[in-house]
């Protein structure tokens, strides 16, 4: 039913639930939806931010339930939002995302257990002093096993390390206050309590950037390291933060079939095609422009056909490797909630296959038809 609106806002509701949930005409018939048309080859995913479906609006679900068959929650399931203090936990937002995957048929991959950002700064200290190695493995372990075992049997997979490969330097792995007191095998610690919390899950490592060389062959590294150590890694996340005209394909294309020659699978993870230009290259949280505030103009029908073609060929890749590629999630539901209005400055960007008014745009077709054609 309906939520009662007035009758020029009813006009625009009414509109883009029809086109969001598939009933807009199409070349292919009237009811296909992503989810639809990629069901014997990946799951199609979308990361949401907030409370879950409470910040929703009534057309943006329709979408969320009609388009996709897996949920990623973008913060609510960071270190410092489950645990802002030792001990203190903060379920609320976590639980209601759950709920509501459950109630939808969804599965969700919980994003994350181990980041060197947005993790409590107590994590590292110890009544004000650089905590101990022992300390730490043993917070680590308590972070881990709480999170995974609350949500065992209901969360499909976790990333359970997230951003750990340096991006340059002669090291493999980022400097961060989890190598520096851990060690490098604090990867493989994390990896074997994740398991040992929920056996069934599947395990994944996650990074930005990691499709291209130097970070894809540190990355290679690591996975045939964890594997030497016995953990079971089912999955690599390529996050997938790519610019427009500049999505590396024959890196992407490498890197998939290079991951799939040692057993694991490939997932996209924070997938979104970027088309407001910026410097910053990559997907590094802590980096930053000033300049520019809003300025990006209105989106003209020749960019956005660029991105149609370009989401295309990025899917007909995927597709083609679908026995080794097994989700890919988009960050974001829609351009107003792309996380990509806000970093790396604050802007007005179009990212994603649906506008501010949750309406599919033409890469959302173009999509549908890299399969819908075959």
């Amino acid at each position: 039913m309906l939520p009662h609106v007035h009758s020029a806002k009813r006009i625009v509701f009414v509109a883009a639930l029809a086109l969001a949930t598939g009933f807009a005409g199409s070349s292919h018939g009237q009811s296909t939806t992503l989810k639809q048309a990629y069901k014997n080859n990946f799951l199609i995913g979308v990361a949401l931010g907030g409370s879950v479906p409470d910040d929703y609006t009534a057309a943006e679900l329709a979408v969320i339930k009609a388009q996709f068959d897996s949920v990623t929650p973008e913060n609510c399931m960071k270190p410092m939002a489950l645990q802002p203090e030792e001990g203190r936990w903060e379920f609320g937002q976590a639980d209601a995302l759950v709920q509501f995957a459950q109630a939808n048929g969804m599965s969700v991959f919980g994003h994350n257990l181990v980041w060197h950002n947005q993790t409590g700064p107590w994590m590292f200290q110890d009544n004000g002093k650089p905590v101990s190695r022992e300390k730490l493995l043993e917070r680590l372990k308590t972070h881990i096993e709480t999170v995974v075992g609350r949500y065992k049997g209901k969360i499909r997979g976790w990333d359970v390390v997230n951003e750990a490969i340096a991006e340059g330097g002669d090291t493999d792995l980022r400097a961060t206050q989890w190598q520096k007191i851990l060690g490098d095998d604090y990867i493989i610690e994390a990896f074997k309590i994740a398991h040992a919390a929920d056996p069934q899950c599947e395990l994944q490592y996650n990074d930005y950037n990691i499709e291209s060389n130097p970070k894809r062959d540190r990355t290679l590294r690591l996975v045939k390291k964890l594997q030497q150590a016995g953990v079971p890694l089912t999955t690599v996340g390529i996050q997938g933060h790519w610019i427009l005209d500049q999505v590396p394909y024959a890196d992407l294309e490498k890197a998939i079939q290079e991951f799939g020659k040692l057993g694991v699978k490939v997932a996209i993870t924070e997938l979104d095609l970027d088309v407001v230009p910026r410097r910053t290259a990559g997907a590094d949280s802590a980096q930053h422009e000033e300049d520019g505030a809003r300025k990006s103009p209105p989106i003209s029908e020749a960019v956005l056909k660029r991105q149609a073609e370009q989401y295309a060929k990025l899917f007909a890749l995927l597709n083609k490797h679908r026995d080794v590629v097994n989700r890919v999630t988009f960050w974001g539901l829609n351009d107003g909630r792309s996380w990509l209005n806000y970093w790396p400055r604050e802007r007005i960007d179009h990212p994603l296959l649906f506008d501010r008014q949750s309406r599919p745009k033409p890469a959302f077709q173009a999509v549908i038809d890299v399969v819908m054609n075959q």
